[in-house]
């Protein structure tokens, strides 16, 4: 047990670089400023959005009380943190616990294959707590203080909320278990991994909306039936994920009934945990440790020599890292499944997202050909556009960089080939999901055609400012691939910036579909707008591309 909690302090400090921290604090006061400057303003964005997701939890809560079920903003909230676990669960467990690049290490220290699997599970349930207390705090506060709970209330709603996103995240490595040690039979271990991972995330996505949709034979009867029984309310919408019937019934329950909801909430996670750490010991290191091993080739190839330009042998090169490393391939190219699989759902009535499905209902409710044009585009550019791939390009360098800055190629060739590679993926994206929305919605192939034009061109600037922010500001120190594109800010930034350059164009062209202009021209208009600001964007992008290599410190 020692050696355990040992190991569990050591990877806490490397993952959160407390030892710098103290180092920084001591030595380094303008490293320790320009940290707290950033840290200052990513806080302030989490507040203005914190303050949007509480005022969107209170409109619930007050349409909800009307109908005497106000302890449903506890069951909204937990269900989206639970399902976003869920679905995104699977790249977390294999990203840290099978493809980190101290797995080597681990496995030759004197410790118990179970208790490498747990620290390490410990690890990632560590970093999910902050988006699990985001999501849950409001909601328990709103309904706290407007129903006059006690300080009891607040205790059993922190415990509970450390509890939740347990059994996703166990769901989630039962499946990663399985997956690994699967693949380490094969002689095709990545290509395995990605494949499987993309298949059992479209499959948890699909089962879940699936459950979502499944609505009784008599829908009137049973409205009736909701709005007589409060916490038939519950019951029906936690069938998405059932811990959430068990947290709001512990909070909103008095006595032995919220005792009783409490303890299957506890229960079944220490059991899960249990039967995970048990299967985890006979099977993780050897799931683990296949990734490091590299298969011996004894047939004979024949040494070819073929020419292409520069951009080209770039643009290749960055296909090539992606593919061959799974944690970037499972993040980066996660956007060419999740895009049309987001369309296609409407065909089926199984959108089970609120939001998602009001944006279906946008789709069908528009009357003109302009508009039904416009928000399709940018739906899938907004979809698209979640493309980690482009605003980390440079950052997956990491200490590799010298080799970058020092090919005999101008910065500008390297950011085209690179620029494209990222590009190329939400280009994908886009034609799936064009086509996809053209079944779906039966839309007519001149319409498609405009969407796939108009969506193509838009994520033209989105890439370029988010690899310009790359290179500005590279993450290029880290130890595991994961750092360099999941916990890279980069990322969170481009597809922020990205959000707001559609918003803003999705302004402009309404005030000009408002014109009454026909389909043609207002097509025309809005080709031109992101046309102009794509080659913009690119000659900023080039320009910089000399300088900003240059300050790069290889």
């Amino acid at each position: 047990m020692r050696n355990f909690f040992s190991l569990l302090k050591l990877q806490i400090n490397n993952e959160y670089g407390i030892s710098y921290f103290r180092y920084i604090v001591k030595k380094d006061k303008k490293a320790l400023f320009k940290g707290l400057g950033i840290g200052f303003i990513i806080l302030i964005a989490l507040v203005q959005l914190l303050g949007v997701y509480s005022f969107m939890i209170w409109q619930l809560y007050k349409g909800a009380a009307v109908l005497n079920v106000s302890q449903v903003v506890l069951t909204v909230s937990s269900i989206i943190s639970g399902v976003f676990l869920l679905f995104f669960g699977i790249f977390y467990i294999l990203s840290s616990l099978f493809l980190a690049k101290d797995t080597e290490f681990l496995a030759s220290l004197p410790i118990k294959q179970g208790s490498v699997f747990l620290s390490k599970f410990i690890l990632v349930l560590l970093s999910e707590y902050p988006f699990a207390f985001f999501l849950m705090m409001p909601p328990v506060i709103i309904y706290g203080t407007q129903t006059g709970k006690g300080p009891l209330y607040y205790v059993l709603a922190i415990i509970c909320t450390l509890f939740l996103p347990l059994l996703p995240l166990l769901f989630s490595a039962i499946l990663s278990l399985l997956l690994m040690n699967a693949v380490a039979r094969s002689k095709r271990r990545d290509l395995i991994t990605i494949v499987g991972s993309f298949i059992l995330m479209v499959i948890i996505f699909a089962g879940e909306n699936y459950i979502a949709s499944r609505l009784p034979e008599n829908p009137q009867e049973f409205v009736v039936e909701l709005l007589k029984n409060s916490s038939m309310v519950i019951d029906f919408m936690g069938r998405i994920f059932p811990p959430s019937i068990w947290l709001t019934k512990a909070l909103s329950l008095t006595g032995w009934d919220s005792f009783v909801n409490f303890a299957y909430l506890i229960l079944s996670s220490a059991v899960f945990l249990g039967a995970v750490y048990l299967l985890a010991s006979f099977i993780y290191q050897k799931g683990a440790v296949a990734q490091l091993e590299t298969l011996s080739k004894t047939r004979k190839a024949k040494l070819t020599y073929s020419g292409s330009s520069h951009v080209m042998a770039m643009f290749k090169n960055e296909w090539r890292v992606i593919l061959r490393t799974p944690v970037y391939a499972l993040n980066s190219l996660t956007v060419i499944i999740m895009a049309p699989l987001m369309m296609l759902f409407p065909k089926f009535g199984a959108a089970g997202d609120p939001d998602i499905q009001a944006l279906y209902n946008l789709i069908q409710n528009e009357r003109t050909q302009p508009g039904l044009i416009l928000i399709v585009a940018g739906i899938i550019s907004g979809f698209a556009l979640i493309n980690p791939a482009v605003s980390t390009s440079i950052s997956r360098e990491g200490k590799n960089i010298w080799v970058l800055k020092n090919i005999p190629v101008k910065p500008e060739v390297m950011v085209k080939g690179k620029l494209l590679a990222g590009f190329s993926i939400s280009f994908v994206a886009v034609v799936l999901a064009s086509f996809v929305t053209m079944y779906s919605f039966k839309l007519t192939i001149i319409q498609t055609a405009m969407i796939i034009i108009l969506s193509s061109v838009a994520q033209i600037p989105v890439c370029a400012i988010s690899l310009l922010i790359d290179i500005i500001k590279p993450k290029l120190t880290w130890s595991n691939p994961q750092e360099a594109i999941k916990q890279n800010m980069n990322g969170v930034l481009g597809m922020l910036i990205g959000i707001a350059f559609l918003l803003a164009i999705g302004v402009i062209l309404f005030f000009i579909v408002m014109t009454g202009l026909n389909v043609y021209t207002i097509f025309g208009i809005a080709l031109v707008l992101l046309a102009s600001l794509s080659y913009t964007s690119l000659r900023i992008l080039y320009a910089y591309a000399e300088k900003g290599f240059r300050k790069i410190e290889a």
